[in-house]
This record gives C-alpha cells, structure tokens and sequence, in this order.
C-alpha cells in the first residue's frame, strides 16, 4: 500500500522526483561538510587539515569563473527546447563546452606559472604540505573544480525533457564516490598528492555517463560552425548578472560578520554566527523548493504556459511558507537547547537574537521563493544588482546604527530593509512574468 502511494503520488510528478532527488544532495552534502570533519582531524591533524582547508578555500573562488553561464545557458536550452528549436540548443551546449575550455586552459596556464614562479604554500600559510606538494594539490583541486563544470553542461538536455532529477542523482552519486575516496584515502594514511588524483575520477566518468545517458533524450553533436558570437552576446549580461548573488550573499555574510567583531569583539561574533547558522537550517529547505521547481518553470516559459508557471508559484509560495513557519516555532520552541548542546554550553544563547533572525528568515522566504520565476526565465538582471545595492544598504545602516546604540539584535533587524525591497520587487515583477491580472 505504502509502496503504491509512494510510486504513484510522490515518484509520479518531476517536481516531487527534483525534491526527493534534491533532498538526497543534502544528505551527501551533510556527509561531505560535516561527518567528515572529524575524520581529516583524526587521521591527519590539525595542521594538515588546516593546509587542505586553505587550498580548498582558494580553489573554490574558481568554481565562479564561468561566470554564471552554466545558469543561463541550462535556462534557455529548456526554453528553446520547449519551442522545439533544436539547432539553437546544439549551439547553446557547443557555446558552454568553448567557454569554460577557454576560462579552464587560461587558469590552468596561469595557475602553473604562478606556482612556478612563488611559493604558494607560504603565500597562503600552510604548515605541512611542502612547496612541490602544494602546488600539485592546488592544480589538481583547480582540474577538479573544472571537470565539475563540464560535467554540469549536460544537465541542460536533462532539465529541458523535464529529467532534472535523474541529473540531480548522478551529480550526487559521483560526489557521493568522492566522498568514498576521500574516506578511504584517510583511513589508509594515502599520501594527499595521490588522493587528489583519485578525487577527480568520479566526474570523468560522470562526463561520459551524462552524455550516453543524454542521447537519449537530445542527439548533441559538436560542431565547430555552432559557434554563434551574436548568442554569445546574448548571453554575457545574464550570465554575468548571476554572479550578483554570490556577491551580496559575500556582503551580509561577511559584512556583518566584520561589523559584529569591531564594534563588539569576539564573543559576540561567535554569537552572532553560530546563531545564525542555526536559523540558516531553514534556508536549505527554501533552496531544496528552489531547485526542484526551476526547472519546471524554464519548460513552461518557452511553452508559453503561464497557467502552470502561475500555479507553480503559488504552489512554492504555499510550501515555503508552511516549511519555514514550522521551523520558525520548531526554533522557537527547541532553539535553546539544540543551541547548548551544540556549542556545549561554550556560548551564551541570546533569545532575544535568535527571534531577530527568525524575523529576517521569514521575509527572506517571500522574495526567494518568488525569485525563481525570474532566474529560471534569465530574466535576473535588475533582481542580482537590487540585491547587491539593498545589500550595502542595509550593511551602512547598520554602521550609522551602531554609532548610536550598540545592540545586536538591532543590527540583525536592519537587513529587513533589503528583504523587504527584494519582496516588493519580485512580487511586482513576478506578476509581470505571469501575465497574473
């Protein structure tokens, strides 16, 4: 009975596939963030550890080199799809392969040379790993972070025949394999040089099954004369507008963390994130919502559905409402003592802070929710650049705050000046979008 249910009401709709299939990404994120911490202490030591952290840190910075395009690309080859003009989106995938090759052969000279010329490894501070040693992981984290990129490129044939989830699951599989590695490597005292090698073997093979897989659904073939400079041009603005998010989410987060810490010292920058990072739970539920309905909502734009993208957003709206108003007295309720146990009693919870955020979180879920009817549609532009502007806004009025009164769970509140600007326009735009009278 139980099986029938599951099969014919939760695995039957692609929208209910992309939550279950992005609900299994957050448990192999929650493997790979959080159980394996202890592991690389354990096996490794601090120092080590300390030196992978660094590496990983400043390899990550160039997960953002593509600038966005993998987004935007993914969003019109739905669209296209949708219209059945299949020539574009054969260009559209040979245009992803020749950029991120290019950013990726570019980076690698660069990066090669840099680490020919200067020793990286006491540049950056690293304790263990030695000068021939830090530059090998660091090249190889480099490879890593691109064959992660092309592996992505595929996804688009997935997410336009309405398969977004299979996509979700081989991402996960192959990161889930890397995870493996990595544990296997630490319990066999494997030299770092050789572990990052094997870490980049899950997303070759993952290139080569995403593209097997995918013919079925898409016969894509490259061809150098699909190179179109016009569509490129189309492109850039969208593409570079998504790197607006990751730069005012840089704002808040370390914004204020910055702020806390010099108008209030450490203790209260230690408050002020552990807090936050405990109401921040509800957030990987508003992305789960996110990431499952989007792209949903790129196939209906290019079919001209507006019906179903309405009742996609009001549906999403629904959910995130409910979820995040059930963690919201869930924190209310539970908060302090998660909140002991956690950081075993080391810090001082402060009530009074952790309703301020809760006050912030509920408002960030209005515009988030609604956001994606404009990412999903490239039609991001003046969202990314109002965020980032309302952003510094509320991080100046918390300054000219603080130089009159230094409360802390005032300084949480002055972000309700972005949150609130961000739900005012998404809602109108939003509307537009729709055609919603």
């Amino acid at each position: 009975m139980m099986k029938d249910f599951i099969k014919k009401r939760i695995l039957s709709s692609p929208i209910r596939k992309n939550v279950v299939a992005n609900l299994f990404g957050v448990g192999v994120n929650l493997l790979n963030q959080v159980v394996l911490v202890p592991f690389y202490i354990l096996c490794w030591g601090k120092d080590l550890y300390a030196d992978w952290i660094v590496i990983t840190a400043v390899t990550a910075f160039f997960s953002m080199s593509d600038i966005g395009l993998n987004n935007v690309i993914q969003n019109r080859f739905a669209i296209k799809f949708a219209e059945n003009n299949l020539k574009e989106c054969n260009k559209l995938i040979t245009i992803n392969i020749f950029i991120v090759s290019i950013i990726f052969l570019v980076a690698l000279l660069f990066s090669i040379l840099y680490i020919c010329a200067f020793d990286f490894g006491k540049q950056v501070g690293l304790h263990i790993l030695s000068r021939r040693e830090a530059g090998f992981v660091f090249i190889m984290l480099l490879v890593h972070v691109f064959l992660g990129m092309y592996s992505g490129i595929e996804s688009a044939i997935y997410r336009a025949s309405r398969r977004t989830a299979q996509a979700v699951y081989f991402d996960q599989f192959a990161k889930l394999a890397y995870v493996g590695i990595i544990f296997a490597c630490l319990f066999t005292k494997t030299p770092v040089i050789y572990m990052v090698i094997l870490m980049c073997l899950p997303n070759v093979i993952l290139i080569f099954v995403k593209h097997i897989i995918g013919k079925e659904y898409f016969l894509y073939k490259f061809r150098f004369s699909d190179m179109d400079f016009g569509l490129i041009k189309k492109l850039f603005i969208p593409s570079v507008s998504f790197l607006s998010f990751p730069l005012g989410n840089a704002i808040i987060l370390q914004g204020y963390t910055l702020l806390v810490n010099k108008f209030f010292g450490v203790d209260a920058v230690v408050l002020f994130n552990t807090t936050r990072t405990l109401t921040n739970f509800a957030k990987t539920l508003l992305s789960t919502i996110q990431q499952s309905v989007w792209p949903e909502y790129s196939v209906a734009y290019g079919k001209k559905d507006y019906f179903r993208m309405r009742l996609l957003y009001h549906k999403t709206l629904k959910t995130a409402i409910i979820g995040v108003a059930v963690i919201i007295i869930g924190l209310m309720m539970f908060g302090p003592y998660i909140y002991e146990i956690w950081t075993h009693r080391q810090v001082i919870f402060s009530y009074e802070l952790m309703i301020a955020f809760l006050v912030v979180l509920f408002f960030y879920n209005f515009w988030v929710s609604g956001s994606v009817t404009l990412m999903a549609t490239n039609n991001h532009m003046r969202l990314g650049v109002l965020f980032v502007l309302s952003a510094a806004i509320s991080l100046s009025i918390a300054y000219f705050i603080l130089q009159k009164v230094q409360n802390l769970s005032l300084v949480v509140y002055t972000m309700l000046f972005m949150h609130l600007t961000m739900v005012i326009y998404t809602a109108y735009s939003a509307k537009k979008i729709l055609k919603e009278k």
